[in-house]
C-alpha cells in the first residue's frame, strides 16, 4: 500500500528531527532534513461526491495530529 510507505519514510523523517540530525537515509540516499520543514495530511470528508477517499492505515494516523476544518460562517464575523 501506498499510504504504509509513505508513513515509513515520514517515520524516518521525523525521528531525524526529533534527534536533531542534519541528514536521513530514504530509498538508499542521504537526504538533508530541514528542521523548519512541515508534513501536513489532507483528505476530503467521508461521504457522498467523495468517491476513491482512501482510509489513512493506523501507522500513519499516529504520526499526525487531527485538525478539522469547516467553512467560516462570514455573517457572524461580520456582524460589529
Amino acid at each position: 500500500d501506498q499510504l504504509s510507505a509513505v508513513s515509513q519514510m515520514i517515520q524516518v523523517i521525523q525521528e531525524a528531527l526529533k534527534q536533531g540530525e542534519e541528514n536521513c537515509h530514504l530509498l538508499g540516499r542521504l537526504i538533508d532534513v530541514n528542521p523548519n520543514a512541515g508534513i501536513f495530511v489532507t483528505l476530503n470528508p467521508a461521504g457522498k461526491g467523495y468517491g476513491g477517499r482512501s482510509v489513512l492505515p493506523d501507522n500513519l494516523k499516529q504520526l499526525f495530529r487531527a485538525v478539522a476544518m469547516s467553512a467560516p460562517d462570514n455573517q457572524l464575523i461580520t456582524e460589529t
